[in-house]
């Protein structure tokens, strides 16, 4: 009998509590608890109401806003800080690249897109006004991009390597190969005419070959992805991947190479 009332204690005990709380809470009963077993018991509910009453003040709303709105214009900043690291880092190495151009060369920054396929077209901020002509190359620091396919007073359009209306004469480096680069519908560069006793390879260098207004020699456009065999076993082909992305082109350089 000694064990089960010892073990039954607990249970009583925790009904015990549960009925001062209930008794406590009672409006009608409340008036005649008010001692210090009472101020015990409830002394951890007033100061979870102190806690409560602190945060819920209106100077502390007030700061919380002002320290949101501060980290928010601090993220701005650096946002825009990042950036401008990005855009000198691209501006140094245009400046690079002109100083080893033996031509005179416009720099151009590019303001619009082709809305339908950012791969075939941009618009650069420089036109005739700014000596931009027609069939100039258009090249950034990492290579060629393409050639202006129109130009106005102020501003000119691009037609990219990726357009499937391009045509390039281009040179492979190691196998010194020639061939026609042209675009793709899928905004792929491909080198058509190449022949089948070509000893061309994957990860092979492609630059442009001289022909013509389209680019001057040794220009850089990207390096050989993929190789195969034109369905009239003619020729080879192969996928070049550019050395620019041409998605994330922002400044450009318009090369006059004359005559």
């Amino acid at each position: 009998m000694r064990i089960y009332r010892i073990r039954k204690f607990p249970t009583v005990l925790f009904l015990l509590v549960l009925a001062v709380i209930i008794i406590a809470f009672n409006s009608k009963i409340l008036p005649y608890l008010r001692g210090p077993a009472f101020g015990i018991m409830t002394k951890p509910f007033s100061a979870l109401k102190g806690v409560k009453a602190y945060f819920a003040r209106p100077g502390y709303s007030e700061e919380n806003l002002r320290l949101k709105q501060h980290i928010g214009a601090l993220s701005v900043t650096l946002a825009r800080m990042k950036e401008i690291s990005r855009e000198n880092e691209r501006l140094r190495d245009i400046l690079d690249f002109k100083k080893n151009l033996p031509y005179t060369v416009i720099t151009a920054r590019v303001i619009a897109r082709n809305p339908t396929d950012w791969r075939k077209a941009i618009i650069i901020n420089k036109g005739k006004r700014h000596g931009v002509i027609k069939g100039m190359p258009c090249a950034t620091a990492k290579g060629l991009i393409g050639s202006v396919e129109e130009a106005s007073g102020d501003s000119s359009k691009i037609m990219l390597i990726t357009d499937p209306n391009s045509k390039i004469g281009v040179l492979l480096e190691n196998s010194r190969e020639s061939g026609l680069l042209t675009g793709s519908p899928r905004g792929e560069c491909k080198i058509i005419y190449l022949p089948l006793e070509s000893k061309i390879q994957k990860g092979e260098k492609v630059v442009t070959a001289g022909f013509g207004q389209a680019a001057p020699k040794g220009l850089a456009i990207g390096k050989i992805a993929a190789i195969g065999v034109e369905n009239s076993n003619l020729y080879k082909y192969a996928i070049v991947e550019p050395m620019e992305d041409m998605s994330k082109v922002e400044e450009v350089l318009c090369i006059d190479a004359g005559e």
